[in-house]
């Protein structure tokens, strides 16, 4: 379902997922007369983009809770901290900014189809900044990541360069950068913002 008060958004939208080999099995202009008919056609996946009539935070809710719990992709226009903290409060699958660009919007419906929760690298900064990052105890986690190259994710996710991550935990900001490409490596990420992009879609980062 899709849902979208721009007539042509919601056309370039459909086209992306009809590529994907999902179905399309309606489309409104309105967020509650959308959500109404996603509960009535059993949608699996909730396209939310731009509409007047609810906050986006209260749509993904209500499309989070429709029956057999579909996935909800939010597509946002204004990256604000506290707009973004009560849209990921709100417990979408994946949220993406609205001019993210056709194989972004795939790969991000092919995420969250695989289990995947997802946010736009260039939403990171606000995103760890409404979620509260800090490593968990145990030394390798789900993504294989050991204590320390979960600390300097936790500290890259606050913002800090280098030579202040290397500070903090007191290593060389050479130990950094091997900790750092590690840690691209094993998220298969290329920079910061990815990796961080990564690890909050796998709970590395709460």
């Amino acid at each position: 379902m899709v849902v979208d008060q721009w007539a042509l958004l919601r056309l370039g939208i459909g086209a992306v997922l009809r590529a994907q080999g999902v179905e399309v099995v309606g489309e409104d202009a309105a967020a509650r007369d959308g959500l109404l008919r996603a509960r009535a056609a059993g949608a699996d996946l909730v396209v939310l983009g731009t509409f007047a009539d609810l906050p986006m935070a209260d749509a993904v809710r209500e499309a989070v809770a429709l029956p057999g719990a579909p996935k909800v992709l939010a597509l946002v226009s204004a990256i604000r901290r506290d707009e973004l903290d009560a849209v990921a409060g709100a417990g979408p699958s994946a949220v993406l900014v609205r001019t993210a660009e056709a194989d972004e919007l795939a790969d991000a419906v092919r995420r969250v189809s695989a289990g995947e929760r997802v946010f736009s690298p260039a939403l990171v900064p606000a995103v760890v900044e409404a979620m509260q990052a800090g490593p968990e105890s145990g030394s390798v986690t789900e993504a294989g990541l050991t204590q320390k190259e979960r600390e300097v994710l936790a500290r890259l996710a606050e913002g800090r360069s280098n030579a202040e991550i290397a500070e903090a935990l007191f290593v060389t900001p050479a130990t950094v950068k091997t900790h750092l490409a590690h840690i691209y490596a094993k998220l298969g990420v290329k920079g910061r913002h990815e990796a961080l992009a990564r690890a909050v879609a796998l709970g590395l980062i709460r």
